[in-house]
């Protein structure tokens, strides 16, 4: 490969982190390296292939070309086959995700299990939150949100359907007294995200179905949520799919306590064309096709 080459699928590199630690750290080399080349391409072609917005790096006019030129290499790299027979993936390269941490375990987890087998040299790092879609995530490459994101300069994608409902554990049932209607869920002590940092507005279900349920414990986990319902810390309000895999919970009032929400994934139009993105999403579509009952956890008619 040409020292051109390297140095275009270099710059494609930072585009797509917006920042040179994270190209860096994609391409196992050192910040400064990665800001040596950068100054040097730009020496060599007369002119700014990037400019700074706030925290990120962003192509400028001429750079876009270049970056352009960049994507062409990397998708003929792509093509070619691999070792003598020419059989396997050639896709390979670093995918940070941010995404719930439920999701991130379940979902995720089997997309990897098939990844691993269909392109060995992906490789995924996840931030695990239950935020909003960022404006400009620095080294993020997708993001997987709750509920349809408001975006812009940004492709966003409706991936699965899933629902929360109110859980206790058994022991917890037998310790109080018996709850006859879903509004007698409200004199019990609720587990769920803490309020003052929760910012998603589908999310937030008790202010408007339980507005007299005083908080037990806030936890920023869905798993944990889980766990703490498990240990009879209260009444827990959990996703359907993380709650039946723990076997010894009770749903309560699934008609009536039943809570669908969305997950959407968010990505940047040009990070969706690396191969390495490409293959993580069609992995994550395949397993939410494989989960979708078990996602969105319906109640069985008269489950009261």
């Amino acid at each position: 490969m040409s020292h051109g080459a390297d140095d275009l699928l270099l710059l494609l590199a930072v585009v797509r982190h917006g920042s040179y630690a994270g190209a860096a750290a994609d391409l196992g080399l050192s910040h400064t390296t990665v800001s040596r080349r950068m100054a040097a391409l730009e020496k060599t072609v007369g002119a700014r292939l990037l400019v700074r917005t706030g925290e990120m790096w962003e192509p400028s006019e001429l750079g876009r070309k270049f970056v352009a030129a960049g994507e062409e290499i990397e998708a003929a790299l792509g093509s070619l086959p691999l070792g003598a027979g020419g059989r396997g993936s050639t896709v390979n390269g670093v995918v940070r995700a941010l995404a719930p941490d439920g999701f991130g375990g379940v979902v995720m987890g089997a997309a990897m299990r098939r990844l691993i087998v269909e392109h060995p040299g992906v490789r995924l790092e996840m931030i695990n939150a239950a935020r909003r879609a960022q404006t400009n995530p620095v080294g993020i490459d997708l993001e997987v949100v709750v509920g349809r994101p408001e975006v812009s300069r940004k492709e966003a994608f409706h991936l699965a359907d899933y629902s929360l409902g109110v859980y206790a554990s058994r022991d917890y049932l037998a310790a109080h007294p018996v709850i006859r209607t879903p509004d007698q869920v409200q004199e019990h002590p609720l587990i769920y995200f803490v309020d003052s940092m929760q910012d998603v507005a589908e999310l937030d279900i008790p202010r408007r179905r339980f507005p007299r349920m005083r908080q037990g414990v806030g936890a920023t986990s869905s798993v944990v949520h889980v766990e703490l319902t498990r240990a009879g810390a209260g009444v827990g309000l959990l996703p359907c799919y993380l709650a039946e895999r723990a076997g010894d919970l009770v749903r309560l009032f699934p008609q009536e306590l039943w809570f669908p929400v969305e997950y959407w994934v968010v990505s940047r139009a040009d990070l969706l064309r690396r191969p390495a993105v490409r293959a993580v999403m069609t992995a994550i579509r395949a397993a939410v096709a494989d989960m979708k009952d078990e996602l969105i956890a319906a109640p069985a008619a008269g489950a009261d």
